[in-house]
Parts: structure tokens; C-alpha cells; sequence
């Protein structure tokens, strides 16, 4: 070996083993003066101090911060005077590890330089009185000042699982950090003081105002700050730098403002892309339950500027910023998509009146979105007094609309053609459970539109509209709407229609006004039925409709309608009318004929009654007045009134009639078989029965010289009974042309005929010169009289037969 190494080596052994017993003998040092030393620390820290410090041990650790040396604490406790009062200790901590400077311990005075705390808790505690554990921290007097005492010049902090609280029960405010790890270091001179930090804590609670609840509420942050504080004008400045709230990065920067009384404070928070709820749950609780109703699925930029002072009842002013473009807004109105627009929340709208819920607004500025289909755009929307939010807003709409099937779903209309432009204003409540009044104002014009009304398989083109919201009502102008035979033009209001929407669509009432030169009822049929659901595909049974759609479908079946109508022609099966006017109303199962006038077959007729809705079979009652109508033609109105004998080519005459009766309309628009009762009052002037059965019958039996094919007579009046499958024929006489009649009995409609007929042999005709009725009667009956009976055989069918029935019959 070269002499050079081996002097170099036994060199560097004699240095480290120097170094060891230096370490060593420190180490002796230390553990013989250990009671020296802890008491200085304790007389040090206690000079400083108001209140009481212990130290349970003490431990050095040379290897920790070599070439100084570090002094570990075990159980560190700092309490105030009135600490068995409250119990809240300033300062209590397992360990505390002191780095001290080496020298200053060969003096026997401890120098400090960096202080590190493991698990405990900090607790700055102040009740209701005003009354705080912090008054310790306030330097004695020079005069009560140890003369041997020097300050500590701590350049480094470390936190390590340590409890912060600040718990002011006076103002109400609560700030609770659990600090995992912080390692701070602290640059000091006479003016300012610098503090580094890098940590990571959990935020329990940051509550300025206890009963507003807490920001940051269980959350987890990751600071790396760099913060200035000026011991002159006692300004803690944060500038602006990046931190994390659950792991999510964000800019913040502000500053504490101590030399004011109350302090001051001013926060700036900008986070890009982050989504609306997790940005939301940073607030307090009264700020985040009002957020929550909007929901984005996307992430936005936003920005937050809060600013308060650190007292008594204070909520510093919020206001909140964001941007965002392709996203999807979620509302109780559905999916809005391809959603892009500013917003803003300020909690002072109006400045001075505070920062509270009521003088609270969210804005939502140039939002271009889509919404089932439909483009929408607003300029402004703006949510007012979130203790009872209220938006309003500006919207405007161009589509097709077809695209109303994609906001619908499973909607009860489905839209074939047509165009929609809609410009309205909004204003109504924003929570579900608000029941407040909304209003919409503005107009929706519908151009050329075609669709299908799925509950009643009715189909309409050719549709033309303006739709005016006033308010709280709707008016419905111009419409003019056309099916394969009819033609519309309706004009229409519906009062209250936002109130009841939602609420209760039962007292919705539709108020039209209806005019056309021809109306095909044939083709509204489905009215005598019940609403039919529609048939959907797998695709649509699995679609959610929209809270507004469903309740277009509820709106719809439940709501009243009350109609004037004036028609120039109805069709009905063979019935036709001209001049119809009438006073109609639909409700959720009934169809109410108030008042009905009409003209058919030369004649007028005027109704009254209803239709009540039970599916296939539909009960009606029906009160009708007849005024010299063709009979014939009103036979084959009606379909002869389901007569099989007595048909519409075997009458001609003029009828004026009164009836009140009830029975059965099938869902296909015709009478239900033997189901019809009441009365009808009847009177046939210039009556003429042409082939008819019976009186051929009579013809077989006796007069046969007489034409019977083709009578005729004046007047021919009674009042029947009728009882379903039956008529009952009070006494009358048929005086006709060719044969004298008196009829009495039951008429069976289609079986159990059985009518008394006495019919005198005398010939009319040789009685036609008296003009005394009376005397015209007796004369007639003179002569041989027969007895006649029309009974039905067990083919059905009536036979004329010889002999008069029993009393009874």
C-alpha cells in the first residue's frame, strides 16, 4: 500500500471516530444535563407565554439533524387559566421534536430552529362570551420577562397527523383541519415573514357562519402554498397557485386582512373542467341544495370570489362564475343537450340588502341547447330568491315538428309534418314541491302541421295556429285544422292552465269556439269510446317520458271542454244537417249536449242530453224536439229506429215530434238492440204509408177493391211508450184515404207483437163531404166492423189474424 493512502486512511478513521465520540460525549451531555436543559425549554416557551406549558420527557436525537441537534418532547400540553372550565387545551400533542443549535448547548442555552408536532391537537377555543384559550400566545411584559430568556428564531414547522380547530362559539364559526403531513418553512425579517407549505389535510369543517353549515365539508386537500404576512399592516397575502380538492386541481389565491377588527378576507378560486356537483359539494349546504337542481354531466371551467369578515353571524358575499360547452343539462323537463352557456351565482343581488338565499340569484346567459330535438335558445335565465327560487327566462325556438317525437317519447300526439317558431317568456318555480304560480307570456305559430291524436286514432293536416300564452292563461287563435272529410276553424282559451297543470288538471277548462262549412262525425267516432293508450315498440316501453309530456297525456284525459259550434253541414252515418249550432262539453267520461238546433229534411230539431263514455257500450239520454221533418227522411236518418216492419221507403209525410229517452250507443256509433226507453210524442200531417206489409195483409182479408198500397191521411197524432224491445200504442185512430184504423197494443221489435186492430168495412170516402170530425168518427163506424189482431209468429214475423185480443193485451 502507497504511504499517501495509508496515512489518508488512518487520517479519516481518527476524524470519524473523533465524530463519534463527539456524538457520544454530546449525547452524555445531554442525558447528565437533561433536567437543566428541560427546564430551560419549559422557563423559555413559559416566559413567551400566558398560560402553563408541560413537558412530560425529553430525548435527544443527534442522527436527525446532524451536524445540530434535535430534542424530542414527549407529551406536550399547553392549557390556559380556565382550562378546567372548558377543556379545551391550546396545545396537546405526543411529541414535539426541537432542532436546536449545537453550539448553544455547550452554553447551556437552547437555540431553536425548527419545531415538529406529531400526532395531537391544536385547539383555538373561544365561548360565547368572548372569553379565548389564545390570550397564552400573547408575550409577557419586558417586566415579567426572564431575564435569561431569548426569542426562538424558528425557521422550520412540521405537522405531522395533528387535529386544527378553531372553534369560535361566539360567531359561529368552525374551522376544523386534520393535517396528515405538513412541512412548513418560515422565512422571518423585521418586516415581513414568508411561510412555505406543503401538506396534505383533510378539511372536517370550514364553516364561517355554524349555522350556514360548512365549505369544503369532508374534503381532502393537497396545498402547496407559498404565503406572505406583513407584520406592519398584518396582511396575509396568498397569491394566486395551484392546489387540490380531491386531487383535483385548482388555482386559489386571496388575502387576510388582521389589522382590521373584524379581519377581513378575500378568496379567488378558479377550477377548469370540473363537473357542477363535485364543484357544488365544495360549498355550504344552503349554497349546494340550491345548485343541485341543476345537473351537467359534463365538467365546467368555473370561478368562485368569496369576501367577508371573520365575524359574528357574517356569510362573506359569494359570486361564482362558469362556462361550458357540449354539455348535458338535466332538469325535470328532460335531457337539454349540445348545451353551451355562461352562468353566474351571486348570493348580493342587491347590494346592501346581505348575503342571504333571499337576495340570491343563479343567471344562465346565451344557452343554446336541445331539448328532446327541439333547439332552443336564451338569451338570459335567471333564478331568483333561492329560499323560494324563481326562474325566468327568455326562450326561443325554431323546429320541425316532427322533433316534438323525440321530446315526447310516449306522448299522446305523434307529429307527422308541419313547423313550429316559438318566443316565449317563462317565469314559475324551480323545487318540484313548489307549488307558486308560473307564468308564460309570448307566442307559438304551428305552419302546415299533421299529426295523430293516439288516444282517439284521430288524424289531422293542413294545420295552422297561433298559440298566445298571456300569463297564467292560454289562448288559441285562427286555428284551422283539417281531416280526410272536415274542415276546422276553432278559436279557443284555456284560463288558469300553469296553475293547474301540474296541480290538479281536473279543473283545466278548455273553452273553443268552432266554425266549419262541413263536419264529418263519422270520422269522430272514437269519441263514444274510451281513450285508447298507445301501442308502443320495445324501443319506446323502455323511452322515459318527460315530466312535461306525461302530464300533456294526464292534462289531456282528465280536462274539460266546452264548445260552441256553429257547422254548416254535419254528416252522421245517413243523417245530414245544415245551420247546426250547438253548446257542447266533454269531460273525462261524458259528452254533454246542452243545446243543439239544427236543420234537416225541411224541418228543424232541437237536443239536448248527454253520452256517458263506458267503453264499447255507452249509455245517452236524450231530450229532442222535431219540427216538421220528412218522416221519411228521418227514418233513414236513423236507420227506420231499428224498426224491421215499418221502414223510411213505406212513409212519406211532414213530422213534429217530442221525445225523452235513453238507451245504449255502441263504441261504432250505432243503437244498441232493444235498448231504448221513454216517451215520444208524435204528429204526421199529410201522412202517406206506401207498401206497407200489415195493411197488405188487411187487403188479403177484406177490401180488396180498396188500394191499400198507397194510403194517405191528414193527420195522425199519440204519445208512445217505449220499453227496449218493445213499443207500447195507446188508443188512436189512423183516418186514412182508403181505410179507417183504431190501433191500441205492443209492438214488438222483434218479437211479442201484439196489436188490437178494429177497422170498419164503411169507405171512407163516402164520408169525405162532412167536415165535423166527430160526426166523421161515428159515421165511420157504422156497419159491419172488423176485428183485427198483428201478432207475431214464431218466425218472427207479424201476421194479421181474425179476432179481437184478450182485455188485457
Amino acid at each position: 500500500m502507497r504511504k499517501w493512502l495509508r496515512i489518508t486512511l488512518i487520517t479519516g478513521g481518527i476524524f470519524v471516530g473523533l465524530i463519534v465520540l463527539l456524538f457520544l460525549g454530546m449525547t452524555w451531555y445531554i442525558h447528565a444535563n437533561k433536567a437543566a436543559f428541560l427546564k430551560q425549554i419549559t422557563s423559555q416557551m413559559n416566559g413567551r407565554l400566558n398560560g402553563n406549558i408541560t413537558i412530560a420527557d425529553m430525548e435527544p436525537s443527534l442522527l436527525k439533524s446532524f451536524p445540530n441537534v434535535s430534542i424530542g418532547l414527549k407529551k406536550v400540553v399547553l392549557q390556559d387559566s380556565l382550562w378546567q372550565q372548558h377543556h379545551h387545551a391550546l396545545l396537546d400533542v405526543d411529541y414535539i421534536f426541537v432542532r436546536v443549535n449545537t453550539l448553544s448547548l455547550l452554553r447551556k442555552h437552547i437555540d431553536i430552529t425548527d419545531i415538529s408536532l406529531q400526532n395531537g391537537t391544536i385547539y383555538l377555543y373561544t365561548d360565547t362570551t368572548g372569553y379565548s384559550n389564545t390570550y397564552v400566545l400573547q408575550a409577557k411584559s419586558s417586566g415579567e420577562k426572564n431575564g435569561n430568556t431569548k426569542d426562538a428564531n424558528i425557521k422550520r414547522l412540521m405537522l405531522e397527523n395533528i387535529s386544527f380547530v378553531i372553534d369560535n362559539k361566539q360567531k359561529l364559526k368552525l374551522f376544523h383541519l386534520d393535517v396528515k403531513r405538513l412541512d412548513g418553512r418560515l422565512n422571518n425579517n423585521d418586516s415581513s415573514m414568508q411561510f412555505i407549505m406543503l401538506s396534505d389535510i383533510l378539511a372536517k369543517d370550514f364553516a364561517f357562519n355554524t349555522n350556514k353549515g360548512s365549505y369544503l365539508k369532508d374534503k381532502e386537500l393537497q396545498l402547496n402554498l407559498s404565503l406572505y404576512f406583513n407584520k406592519r399592516t398584518k396582511i396575509l397575502q396568498i397569491p394566486q397557485q395551484e392546489i387540490r380538492i380531491d386531487h383535483h386541481p385548482i388555482l386559489i389565491g386571496g388575502q387576510f386582512t388582521f389589522g382590521e377588527k373584524p379581519p377581513a378576507f378575500r378568496l379567488k378560486i378558479n377550477a377548469n373542467q370540473v363537473l357542477l356537483q363535485d364543484a357544488a359539494s365544495w360549498l355550504s349546504p344552503n349554497i349546494n341544495t340550491k345548485l343541485s337542481n341543476i345537473a351537467l354531466r359534463k365538467p365546467l371551467d368555473a370561478e368562485a370570489d368569496l369576501e367577508g369578515h371573520m365575524k359574528y353571524r357574517d356569510t362573506p358575499r359569494v359570486l361564482i362564475t362558469w362556462k361550458t360547452t357540449n354539455n348535458v343539462l338535466v332538469s325535470t323537463m328532460g335531457e337539454w343537450t349540445n348545451c353551451h352557456f355562461t352562468g353566474r351565482f351571486n348570493n348580493e343581488v342587491i347590494a346592501g340588502q346581505g348575503h342571504n338565499d333571499e337576495n340570491s340569484a343563479v343567471n344562465i346567459f346565451q344557452l343554446g341547447a336541445t331539448l328532446g330535438g327541439i333547439p332552443l335558445k336564451a338569451d338570459a335565465i335567471r333564478v331568483v330568491n333561492l329560499k323560494q327560487p324563481l326562474l325566468h327566462g327568455h326562450f326561443r325556438s325554431q323546429f320541425a315538428l316532427t322533433n316534438l317525437n323525440n321530446a315526447s317519447q310516449t306522448g299522446p300526439i305523434l307529429f307527422k309534418d308541419g313547423n313550429a317558431n316559438a318566443d316565449l317568456y317563462y317565469t314559475g318555480p324551480v323545487l318540484k314541491d313548489d307549488n307558486t304560480a308560473s307564468s308564460l307570456q309570448g307566442n307559438v305559430q304551428v305552419q302546415k302541421g299533421a299529426f295523430t291524436y293516439i288516444p282517439r286514432n284521430l288524424s289531422f293536416h293542413n294545420a295552422n295556429a297561433t298559440l298566445r300564452f298571456t300569463g297564467q292563461d292560454l289562448v288559441l287563435d285562427d286555428i284551422h285544422i283539417q281531416t280526410d272529410k272536415s274542415s276546422l276553424q276553432m278559436d279557443g282559451i284555456v284560463k288558469n292552465l300553469l296553475n293547474f297543470y301540474f296541480t290538479t288538471p281536473d279543473k283545466i277548462e278548455l273553452n273553443w269556439t268552432i266554425r266549419s262549412p262541413l263536419v264529418d262525425l263519422n270520422e269522430f267516432k272514437s269519441f263514444l269510446t274510451s281513450r285508447q293508450k298507445a301501442k308502443l315498440s320495445p324501443s319506446q316501453q323502455k323511452a322515459k317520458m318527460t315530466r312535461v309530456s306525461r302530464q300533456l297525456d294526464v292534462v289531456l284525459e282528465n280536462s274539460n271542454v266546452k264548445m260552441q259550434v256553429q257547422l254548416d253541414k254535419v254528416i252522421y252515418q245517413h243523417f245530414i244537417a245544415q245551420g247546426v249550432k250547438a253548446a257542447l262539453a266533454l269531460t273525462k267520461t261524458d259528452i254533454l249536449l246542452n243545446q243543439i238546433t239544427l236543420q234537416h229534411a225541411g224541418g228543424s230539431m232541437q237536443l239536448a242530453g248527454s253520452v256517458h263514455q263506458q267503453g264499447n257500450n255507452n249509455t245517452f239520454q236524450l231530450n229532442t224536439t222535431i219540427n216538421n221533418v220528412q218522416i221519411n227522411q228521418l227514418f233513414y236518418a236513423f236507420d227506420n229506429f231499428g224498426l224491421s216492419s215499418l221502414k223510411s221507403e213505406n212513409l212519406r209525410g211532414n213530422v213534429s215530434a217530442k221525445a225523452s229517452i235513453k238507451g245504449n250507443i255502441l263504441d261504432n256509433g250505432t243503437l244498441a238492440k232493444n235498448a231504448l226507453f221513454g216517451t215520444v210524442s208524435f204528429n204526421i200531417k199529410k201522412g202517406e204509408l206506401l207498401n206497407f206489409g200489415p195493411l197488405a195483409d188487411i187487403g188479403n182479408i177484406a177490401f180488396r177493391r180498396r188500394r191499400l198500397d198507397s194510403i194517405t191521411f191528414e193527420n195522425l197524432s199519440n204519445t208512445l211508450q217505449v220499453e227496449g224491445n218493445k213499443i207500447i200504442i195507446p188508443q188512436m185512430r189512423i183516418a186514412s184515404s182508403a181505410i179507417n184504423i183504431d190501433v191500441n197494443g205492443v209492438y214488438g221489435i222483434n218479437t211479442s207483437t201484439n196489436i188490437n186492430l178494429d177497422v170498419p168495412l164503411r169507405n171512407p170516402a163516402k164520408d169525405s163531404a162532412i167536415t165535423d170530425k166527430e160526426e166523421r168518427r161515428k159515421r165511420s163506424n157504422k156497419g159491419i166492423v172488423l176485428h183485427l189482431r198483428a201478432v207475431s209468429e214464431k218466425d218472427g214475423k207479424v201476421k194479421i189474424k181474425l179476432g179481437k185480443g184478450k182485455s188485457e193485451e
